[in-house]
């Protein structure tokens, strides 16, 4: 444990424009677009396609590089990236559907939301089972554990693919 802050010496180098904390994983994002990800991946939640279960120091992903990332989200155990042309990527546990590829399976690498293409997306956040993006038509959409009503259907009932949350 650290009481005081310090200086991340892996990313000195880097412009850090953002960052995001999950449960017990940190993400990065530098002025390039680039993500780093560090903390615990037992979860693939830090997307390097491993769940080694520590990672001590700050790694980019990899399967993100080229890829014009714009904002980032931590959730709890599952990840995700927005470009700058408004596409979103989710990876991590898939439990309840909170990656929104249609099922529950892991993803230990990002993975393209395939039903938000065309919607450009203009900001998303990753909860602790649940996944929302808003786009810049003002749409919003959720998608994961919905037992607590948290995704705004009028229901307690979960959903695997992004829905409009309408009103």
């Amino acid at each position: 444990n650290v009481h005081v802050p310090r200086r991340v010496e892996a990313l000195t180098e880097e412009n850090v424009v953002g960052v995001s904390c999950g449960e017990s994983h940190t993400m990065a994002l530098t002025e390039g677009g680039a993500v780093f990800t560090f903390g615990d991946s037992t979860w693939h939640q830090l997307g390097h396609g491993t769940n080694e279960y520590l990672v001590l120091v700050p790694q980019r992903v990899q399967a993100l590089a080229g890829v014009a990332i714009a904002g980032i989200s931590a959730g709890k155990y599952h990840s995700s990236a927005r470009t700058s042309t408004g596409e979103l990527y989710t990876w991590g546990t898939g439990d309840y559907g909170k990656l929104g590829h249609g099922g529950e399976d892991d993803e230990p690498l990002p993975r393209l939301v395939e039903a938000l293409v065309g919607r450009r997306v203009k900001g998303a956040a990753a909860g602790g089972h649940h996944t929302m993006a808003w786009t810049y038509t003002g749409e919003l959409l959720t998608w994961g554990y919905g037992f607590h009503g948290q995704l705004g259907h009028e229901g307690c009932l979960n959903e695997l693919l992004p829905r409009v949350v309408q009103g």
